[in-house]
Parts: structure tokens; C-alpha cells; sequence
């Protein structure tokens, strides 16, 4: 029952208690009309619906402020209602631009489309269906149901082209690809030199030595292959700084997603760990399915707090195959430089893409004497943090991410040759 149906009752009770203790029966013949509507829904129940719902997201994969545009079809496949209210549910943390609801009658066979647009930063945003409210034209009865029709809005992170990076994993898989594979055969690059022998190409022949040595000698070119590249995103609270409109966690995962589509365009096997408060991972593989894959748990990925993740030495180095790249977008302590170079001394190819907390967190304090004072002590503390890493064979990128992140990393394109 509604507060129609109450407000009415309580009319037609007041009359007939008024009309019983002054012994009016003026005031019990104006209650009758109220008693008839107050059992009016007893005898009268409600149409009972079949509906048959559809929901279409298009694209149900785009950026952060795309817009995507949401389509409810709604059919009823049982008895006409006089009054329906539908509204849709939709998640936190999305901008609509439309109107999600429709109020009116709905006759039997009769489809209503719900058409609205949203839009919404990095995430996964789940629209779990429609709520429909069904009553008469008096008001005095409704009844409500909720119609599951569930879908999930994917907003990807930004991705940033990147210029050519050098890697150098100490081994590589069969498959040809860009990577330097520190053996000879097909490739482009100069690799060494040795006697001929019958069979190799005469265009490989370097006359220069051999009439040096008074031989045949032939040049051997370095074999460029895929390789196995494992990203690591550090989605430790800890390390997490924001400001009203910005965040450090989100520069680091737009290097991840630019990362990985770098590695995947040139042909590589990718996989995705996000090491935060739980390890989600991302087995590897190739192309533009891996792609979708890996941008997905990109868009869910969130900061977390978990005592056994609060350092890196609980790394599941086993999840990446031996002697492969390895490549972290961290802000990094000071406490975590053991634990990466002990990953350097299981055998992998360590590169450091480091988003700067300091440059960062700058334009939010006062400036003053203090503040310098304490940026130079921090710098101080990071810069020794990274020496330490660069001497331990790790190829660490300091961005400052006010700027591109091709930028950094073609400036630190030296310290990332073999």
C-alpha cells in the first residue's frame, strides 16, 4: 500500500470514530466513500508484467572522457499497466547527460528505450539493471521489482606513443621480432666475424678482412626476436600522492598502458602484475587480445594497503620466465632497493620507469625557505636511491611527469643500451 492508501484510511477511520461518539451520521455517510477506496485494492490487485529487457553499451571500451551511449530496451510481454515509473541504475563516479527513466502507462506488446549518454574517468563501472515501480491512477497501490540486466562499462587509461625503446633480456623466444638476441643468423646488426664456409651468402663477405688476412671471412649479423616483457604496476598505497585534480598512481598507470602497447605493437609476450593489495596478474601473451586483456585490468586497477605487500620482497618473481624484461612503473623508497637488486641477480633485465614524487608534490607547498630546504634534502635521498640501482645493472627512468614520458625516456636512452 502506498501513503495514499494510509492518508485515505486514516480519513475514513477519523470520520467514523467522529461520526460513532457525536452519533452523526452525516459524518459516517462521508466515510463510506473513503472505506470503498481504502478496500478498493483488496479487490482489485495489480497487472502482473512479463518484461523482457535488453541493455547495449556502445563502445563498452573507450577512454576517459568519451562519451558512451547506453540503450534500455524494455518490452512488456503481459498485462497492460496503467501507471509505470522505470528509472535505471547506474554507478558512482559517471557523468549522465540524458534523462535514464520513463514514467507513463505501458500497454501489452509495447517497447520503451531508455537513451542516455555517460562519461567517466579510469575504471569499471557496472550498470546492474533497471528499477521499475508499477501502480493504479489513484495511487492507493504499487508495487516495486528490480529487472537484472547487467553490463560493464570499461574506461581505459590514456596511452602515450612511444619512440623505440632498447631492451636486452638475456634470452629471447624463436619467434622473430626487434629485440637484439646476442646470437648470429638473420638480422640487420653487426655481430662479429668468422672464416667462411660453403654455403654463407658471398654479399656477406668482408673483402677488407680478408685481404687483411688473406682468407675468406664473413660477417655475422645479430638475429632480432620477440622477447617475454613482464610489467609491474606499484599500486601500493604508500607510495600514493594526490592532489584535488590529479593523482601519482594514474601517471603510473598511463606509462603502464603506454608501455604495454608499445611491447605488444612491436610483437612482444606481455604480461601484467598489479602489486598493490592484492597481486593481480595477467598471464602473457600476444597482439590485440592480450591488449584488451591487459587495458581492462588497467581500468580496474586500484591503489591498496596490505601488510605483505607493503615492500617488494614478496615479489612472485616466478610468475615472469627466466632471464626475460622486466620493466616497473614505480615511485619507489628507499627500502626498495634490495629487493630489485636481488631481481637483477636472479637473471633479469630490470628497467625502472620512476614517476617523481618530489617534482610532483612541489606546486603544492608554500614557497619558502623550508620547502627548498626540504626538496633538497628529499632529492638528495632519491637520487641516492637510484644511484644504488643504476650500480646494481638496473636501468632506471626518472620522469617527471609534468612531461611526456617519451621525453624521459629518450633521455635516459643511453643508460638503456646493452
Amino acid at each position: 500500500m502506498t501513503g495514499a492508501w494510509s492518508f485515505v484510511a486514516s480519513l475514513g477511520l477519523i470520520l467514523v470514530i467522529s461520526g460513532l461518539a457525536l452519533k452523526n451520521a452525516a459524518l459516517l455517510a462521508m466515510a463510506l466513500p473513503y472505506l470503498f477506496f481504502t478496500l478498493l485494492p483488496l479487490w482489485r490487485n495489480l497487472p502482473r508484467p512479463d518484461w523482457r529487457i535488453q541493455r547495449e553499451l556502445e563502445p563498452d571500451h573507450l577512454k576517459g572522457g568519451q562519451p558512451c551511449e547506453i540503450k534500455v530496451r524494455l518490452t512488456n510481454m503481459g498485462q497492460e499497466l496503467e501507471e509505470v515509473h522505470i528509472t535505471d541504475m547506474f554507478p558512482a563516479g559517471v557523468r549522465i547527460e540524458g534523462h535514464p527513466e520513463y514514467h507513463g502507462e505501458f500497454k501489452t506488446g509495447q517497447m520503451e528505450t531508455l537513451q542516455y549518454t555517460v562519461r567517466g574517468v579510469r575504471g569499471n563501472y557496472e550498470f546492474p539493471g533497471v528499477s521499475v515501480s508499477m501502480g493504479d491512477l489513484l495511487g492507493l497501490s504499487r508495487n516495486e521489482e528490480f529487472l537484472h540486466c547487467s553490463e560493464t562499462l570499461f574506461v581505459l587509461p590514456a596511452v602515450e606513443k612511444l619512440e623505440k625503446i632498447k631492451i636486452s633480456p638475456r634470452r629471447t623466444r624463436v619467434f622473430t621480432g626487434t629485440i637484439r638476441s646476442r646470437e648470429s643468423g638473420a638480422g640487420v646488426e653487426f655481430f662479429g666475424t668468422r672464416a667462411y664456409v660453403p654455403g654463407d651468402p658471398l654479399r656477406h663477405l668482408n673483402w677488407k678482412a680478408g685481404a687483411r688476412w688473406d682468407l675468406l671471412i664473413t660477417n655475422l649479423f645479430e638475429q632480432e626476436r620477440v622477447a617475454d616483457v613482464g610489467i609491474i604496476l606499484d599500486a601500493r598505497s604508500i607510495v600514493e600522492l594526490k592532489t584535488d585534480k590529479d593523482s601519482l598512481f594514474e601517471h603510473s598507470v598511463r606509462a603502464a598502458a603506454s608501455l604495454v602497447q608499445y611491447f605488444l605493437e612491436e610483437g612482444n609476450r606481455v604480461g601484467l602484475l598489479v602489486y598493490g593489495n592484492y597481486i593481480q596478474w595477467t598471464f602473457p601473451a600476444y597482439g590485440k587480445q592480450q591488449r584488451a586483456k591487459i587495458m581492462a585490468a588497467l581500468a580496474g586497477a586500484e591503489l591498496g594497503e596490505h601488510a605483505v605487500f607493503k615492500e617488494f620482497r614478496y615479489l612472485p618473481t616466478r610468475l615472469f620466465p627466466p632471464e626475460s624484461q622486466v620493466i616497473l612503473i614505480s615511485p619507489l623508497r628507499g627500502k626498495d632497493v634490495y629487493p630489485l637488486r636481488y631481481l637483477r641477480a636472479l637473471g633479469y633485465r630490470v628497467l625502472i620507469v620512476s614517476p617523481d614524487p618530489i617534482a610532483f608534490e612541489k606546486p603544492l607547498l608554500p614557497h619558502d625557505q623550508f620547502q627548498e630546504l626540504a626538496e633538497r634534502i628529499a632529492r638528495m635521498e632519491r637520487n641516492a636511491t637510484l644511484a644504488k640501482l643504476r650500480r646494481s645493472g638496473v636501468q632506471v627512468v626518472d620522469w617527471d611527469v609534468t612531461g611526456p614520458l617519451w621525453l624521459a625516456l629518450k633521455r635516459a636512452g643511453a643508460g638503456m643500451r646493452r
